[in-house]
This record gives C-alpha cells, sequence and structure tokens, in this order.
C-alpha cells in the first residue's frame, strides 16, 4: 500500500485539493443562501439542482474529454476555469453573482471529478486497491474543508474562496507537471498486467454488465444521493430548528471524514471483486438505517450515531459502484466514469428539491426521513433481485 501510495501520490493529491474545496462549498451554500441570502428551502434547493445539474453536466464532459483528449490539457483547463470563477466569488458573491459562481463550480467540479476517477479507473487495472487509497485522500479532502467552514466563515464568503483559490492553483501547478505521467503508464497497460492478489478492477471471463444491469445501478446511484442529499441541505436547517446550531453540523462533517478515513483504510485491506455486490448492499442498508434512526428521536447523541450509520454506509457503497462498473467495463473509462458521477449528482441535483418539497407541503422533517429509508430498502431490493443473480451466472 505503501509502494502504491509512493508511485500515485500525485493524482492522490489532486484528488485531496479538488475535493476540499469541493467540500467546503456543499454544506455551506444551503446555510448561505437560508441564513444570509434568506431563500426559503424551495428557493435554495431549485438553486441546488441548477447546480447539481451543471455537475451532472460537467461530469459526462469530464469523461468524454478525458476519452477523447489528453487528461493533462483536460485538467488543466478546467483547473484554470475553477481559478477564475473563485477570484470572481471572491469579489461577487450576492444574491445574484453567488448562483452563478455555484452553477460554474459544479460543471468544472463534475468534470475534475471524473478526470481524477476516470484516470484512476485506467490505472486501477495495474493495481485495484488504487480505488479504496483514491477515496482515502478524498474523504481527508472532506474532513479538512468541512472543518475549515468553522474557522474561515464568520459573515464573509471571502476567506472562502481564498481557499479554494489556494487548492486549484496547487492543483494546476501539480497536474500540468506529473499528468503526462500518468497517461503513458495508462496507455502502457493492459487488464491482463493485474495480478490475482490486486485484481480488484480487472474483468471477469464473461466481460460485461448487461444493458439492465449498468441502468439499475446507475438508478441505484440517482435514489441513494436523493437520500443522501437531504444531510448534504435539508439536515443543516433540521438541526438548526432544533436548536442544536451550525457548528454541531459542521462537527457532524468532520466526523464523517474521519471515520470514512478509518473505514476506508480498512476496506483497502478487504476489499475483493467478488464481494462488491454485497458491499454494495450492505452500504444501501447502513444508510437507509440511519435516516430510520433519525425518525425515532432527535438529539445530539441520535445525530452522532445516525451519522456513523450514514459514513458505513457511504464508505462500502460509493466506492463500490465505480468499482464494479469499471470491473465489467473494459476501454472508454472516461465515458463510464462519467455516467456514474453524472447519476451521482442528478440524485445530488434533485435531493434538496425533493426534500424541500416534502417540508414545505407535509410540514415534517420525520415524514422526509422515512421516505429516505423506504427510498433505500427499495434500491436494496432492486439491486439484489435486478444485479446480483446476473453476476453470478457471469462469475
Amino acid at each position: 500500500m505503501l509502494r502504491l501510495m509512493r508511485k500515485m501520490w500525485p493524482l492522490l493529491l489532486l484528488g485531496f485539493l479538488v475535493n476540499t474545496a469541493y467540500s467546503v462549498m456543499w454544506p455551506l451554500t444551503t446555510i448561505y443562501l437560508h441564513g444570509d441570502l434568506h431563500l426559503n428551502l424551495v428557493q435554495s434547493g431549485l438553486i441546488l439542482a441548477a447546480y447539481s445539474g451543471c455537475n451532472v453536466l460537467g461530469g459526462y464532459l469530464g469523461g468524454v474529454l478525458t476519452d477523447r483528449y489528453s487528461a493533462r490539457t483536460v485538467g488543466v483547463g478546467m483547473l484554470v476555469g475553477l481559478i477564475i470563477d473563485a477570484v470572481i466569488g471572491f469579489f461577487w458573491n450576492g444574491l445574484i453573482a453567488y448562483p452563478i459562481v455555484l452553477v460554474v463550480f459544479g460543471l468544472l467540479t463534475g468534470g475534475m471529478l471524473t478526470l481524477i476517477t476516470a484516470m484512476t479507473a485506467q490505472l486501477s487495472h495495474l493495481d485495484g486497491r488504487l480505488f479504496n487509497l483514491l477515496y482515502i485522500f478524498i474523504n481527508v479532502g472532506l474532513v479538512v474543508g468541512t472543518a475549515s467552514i468553522g474557522v474561515l466563515y464568520h459573515n464573509s464568503l471571502k476567506p472562502i474562496f481564498g481557499l479554494l483559490l489556494s487548492c486549484y492553483v496547487l492543483a494546476a501547478i501539480l497536474w500540468s507537471w506529473r499528468a503526462g505521467s500518468f497517461e503513458k503508464q495508462s496507455a502502457g497497460q493492459t487488464p491482463r498486467q493485474a495480478t490475482p492478489m490486486t485484481a480488484t478492477a480487472q474483468p471477469t471471463a464473461s466481460g460485461r454488465l448487461s444493458r439492465m444491469s449498468l441502468v439499475i445501478i446507475l438508478l441505484s446511484l440517482v435514489l441513494m444521493w436523493i437520500t443522501y442529499a437531504q444531510w448534504m441541505s435539508n439536515v443543516s436547517v433540521y438541526i438548526q430548528n432544533e436548536g442544536l446550531g451550525i457548528k454541531l453540523y459542521s462537527t457532524l462533517w468532520v466526523y464523517n471524514g474521519v471515520l470514512l478515513i478509518v473505514v476506508q483504510a480498512l476496506m483497502a485491506k478487504v476489499s475483493h471483486s467478488k464481494v462488491l455486490p454485497w458491499q454494495i448492499l450492505g452500504g444501501l442498508v447502513a444508510i437507509g438505517s440511519s435516516f430510520l434512526l433519525l425518525t425515532s428521536e432527535s438529539g445530539v447523541v441520535v445525530l452522532f450515531a445516525a451519522m456513523t450509520l450514514l459514513t458505513i454506509g457511504e464508505a462500502v457503497y460509493v466506492p463500490g459502484v465505480p468499482a464494479l462498473i469499471n470491473l465489467y467495463t473494459v476501454g472508454n473509462e472516461g465515458t463510464y466514469q462519467g455516467l456514474v458521477n453524472a447519476f451521482s449528482s442528478l440524485g445530488k441535483a434533485l435531493g434538496p428539491v425533493l426534500g424541500g418539497v416534502v417540508i414545505a407541503h407535509l410540514g415534517s422533517f420525520h415524514l422526509l426521513f422515512w421516505f429516505c429509508a423506504v427510498v433505500n430498502a427499495v434500491i436494496a431490493l432492486g439491486f439484489l433481485v435486478g444485479v446480483v443473480p446476473v453476476l453470478k451466472r457471469q462469475s
């Protein structure tokens, strides 16, 4: 693992920097729109939907561009765009400017995250543990980003955009320096180069996922992220309504990031291609259970217990899906991983809006939590019936 880390550190550090910037923005957005710009939850949700919709488009375009053009050129271009966007946000972040900056941020961040995942997919044929290692670094970025909110945000977004600018400048320098070597490595290897001990991403003899299985997996991503997005948006308002304060919300996400790192480090040692379907199912059950817990009681202890279940579910489900797709889809990794990021972003786009509508019409956060628990149960059942038997026949 340490040898792999030393070899791939520029790609891992790129993931850390991009996700640090991403993790500063998304927990703060609903709070800023609702608390500082005085928009209601539905209006805030629509702006978040526009942001996430551009994230979907960026994810897809990032995959297509990575397959067709130099990853170095595509990556540097998007990072330069993010630098310009951060500079604009530093000076202009009012009611009109902030949503525009946010939408551009969503488009370019979606492209960058897809580029990183696609490059990881290409290189993971050499060592399948690279996916797990990438998610560890991404989640360290999550910890740093969310922890920075409480330190930097005091009724002004300038320190936030200053941090974003620092991350993107470092990322642009790093990627322009080392991207070429990764392109040469990915071009010079084939799936057969993986050894049995590390071939968690090596395709099976039967080849590819059926179209129906791929559709079910991608739809499961949309639905899961619709529910997960409640934690990223409406749960912040729920916590404030309970009188617990924004500091607790920020602390919960720091806890989420630390626990993700621990679970991912364990997953990097035990994860194997044969258990990926069950890993995904277990993640869905844990995520659904976190919402069930929220329906019972409120309070700090319950929130941390629910976040523990959510984090464990996220840690096993989120890296499991792209690894499973990569296992059965060799070639055009950018396109396939772009679909993963695009459908994930679609769920994140719909989640805040649907959650806001449920709360506005039914006036109950608990009904929203029940809805999320049921949705995850339906996803798990669909995956168990529609995907697992197909994978068993192919193995």
